[in-house]
């Protein structure tokens, strides 16, 4: 189906070429009793309980309306929802009011080479279509559905997409409302916020995990969100204290090693769980932002203060996973990665997109050759990439381009970033990896906890790889990350 020729907006997967989609309509919660016809949505949440008390009232609204029902959930969801409707005092379904079917059970009928076949999917959606409407011509009917869901927790987004493609498509032949739900943790934030504008697109409303104030005045509304912008950056300055604090605790596990390793073992325990519980809400800041910015919801006064606060959250989340990534390396041994085989191609080309449009006065080149496929976890990677790209556009001559090269060999695969502009210290080159061992910054704001560099070298070293750093006024500098391929089915540490 064409995008161009659909009543409902639906992701594209050559935005470029067909311009930016249609971010689905911003709902309130009222929505789940009394959804339009047709319509396809999607409701984020953050605790299980929610999800759960969402899908009950949608489906005990559906009953006393005499609605027709599709419900595609894991067993789980399946008893929760039947007892919350028995709380509900909903009306007692007929035998053909609701079908009740197995999440997984019904995606592997549909999936084809690791992607949903459409031909299955509409063997299966349109005979039920046909079936609920069998002696009720004008009853509504309902679906909510949870195989996406299972594809985007698995990794499988671009599968998950096509399938939340295929839900709207139906909308075109068939008349119904289609709910689909996921957790905000599940979406992410900042690496994730090309999926989730993406997720929103596919969708004909969005009901965010906490419903705006729309009675508000707007200057209320601006002037909430600026103070919790102003918040956002009181806590900012304390970032050089607590990278002093990480310097005393390691000066005095030297020290004292007993007493250090139990403080530090504490430390690290606390800074892990509080920089994993402040995620959640950073990610619904993050997120519920960007659907009012793409939506529209703010005059153009406003709008500036909304960006900031993005801005402002944004690089407070990247501190956090910062800290958590450090705090994985001395807890856990080193940083976790799952790998797959992969082509860096597609990796590298989708970080060096999302750089280019972030900065568009900057030029980045990208030159690869070889075979670059390897076992890789490839969100680590497009991690690295990101880090080294963002080094390179920080600290490079804003006027000389900042150029990526991608090569493979027999054995291994190598990335480099290379910019020209002022060199680094040759007495920093040696420690530049060690954010405990460089000295202390003393002008300009850093985006982070000065973290990048030593994280970057975890992951490498997590993959059995290499990383170099080397820089001179003749030559510019130059990072390099070699990864070994390995073959197909040889297990890999990590």
């Amino acid at each position: 189906m064409s995008p161009a020729s659909s009543a409902f907006p639906v992701a594209s997967r050559r935005a470029e070429e067909s311009g930016p989609a249609v971010v689905g309509k911003h709902a309130g919660l009222e929505f789940l009793t009394e959804p339009e016809q047709p319509s396809h949505f999607v409701k984020f949440y953050e605790e299980e309980q929610t999800l759960l008390d969402a899908v009950a009232e949608f489906l005990a609204s559906g009953l006393r309306a005499g609605d027709r029902m599709l419900v595609v959930a894991t067993p789980e969801h399946r008893d929760a929802f039947a007892r919350r409707l028995e709380r509900k005092a909903a009306p007692a379904a007929s035998p053909d009011q609701i079908t009740w079917l197995d999440a997984q059970e019904t995606l592997s009928k549909l999936m084809v080479g690791g992607a949903p076949d459409r031909a299955r999917f509409r063997s299966m959606v349109w005979p039920w279509m046909a079936k609920a409407k069998e002696g009720f011509p004008r009853a509504h009917v309902r679906a909510y559905g949870e195989m996406v869901n299972l594809l985007w927790r698995t990794g499988r987004v671009e599968a998950a997409i096509q399938l939340e493609e295929m839900w709207t498509e139906a909308l075109q032949d068939h008349v119904l409302s289609v709910f689909c739900a996921f957790p905000i943790e599940s979406v992410g934030a900042e690496r994730d916020s090309a999926r989730f504008e993406g997720l929103c697109r596919v969708h004909t409303h969005v009901i965010p995990a906490a419903r705006f104030p729309r009675r508000e005045t707007l200057e209320t509304e601006i002037a909430r969100r600026a103070e919790l912008e102003a918040s956002l950056h009181a806590a900012l300055p304390r970032r050089a204290q607590t990278e002093e604090d990480m310097r005393a605790c390691l000066r005095a596990e030297h020290r004292a090693p007993t007493a250090a390793a139990d403080a530090v073992a504490f430390e690290q325990l606390f800074v892990g769980t509080f920089g994993h519980d402040l995620r959640n809400p950073l990610n619904t800041i993050i997120n519920t932002a960007r659907i009012m910015t793409m939506r529209g919801e703010v005059l153009p006064e406003g709008r500036k203060h909304l960006e900031r606060l993005v801005s402002s959250a944004t690089r407070m989340h990247r501190m956090i996973e910062q800290i958590l990534d450090l705090t994985r390396t001395r807890m856990a041994g080193g940083i976790p990665i799952e790998r797959t085989w992969q082509d860096l191609d597609p990796l590298v080309a989708k970080v060096i997109t999302a750089v280019r449009a972030a900065n568009p006065g900057r030029v980045v080149t990208y030159q690869k050759g070889g075979d670059c496929c390897a076992s890789v976890d490839p969100d680590r990677v497009e991690q690295v990439l990101a880090t080294l790209l963002g080094n390179a556009i920080s600290h490079g001559s804003p006027e000389r381009p900042v150029q990526v090269s991608l090569s493979g060999s027999a054995l291994s695969v190598q990335l480099s970033v290379h910019n020209e502009g002022r060199p680094i210290d040759p007495e920093l080159l040696p420690n530049l990896f060690d954010p405990f061992a460089r000295p202390k910054k003393t002008a300009g704001r850093p985006d982070g906890l000065g973290l990048g560099l030593y994280i970057t070298q975890r992951i490498i070293e997590a993959h059995d790889g290499i990383v170099s750093a080397s820089s001179t006024a003749e030559t510019g500098t130059v990072f390099e990350a070699t990864l070994p391929k390995r073959e197909r089915g040889v297990p890999a540490r990590g």
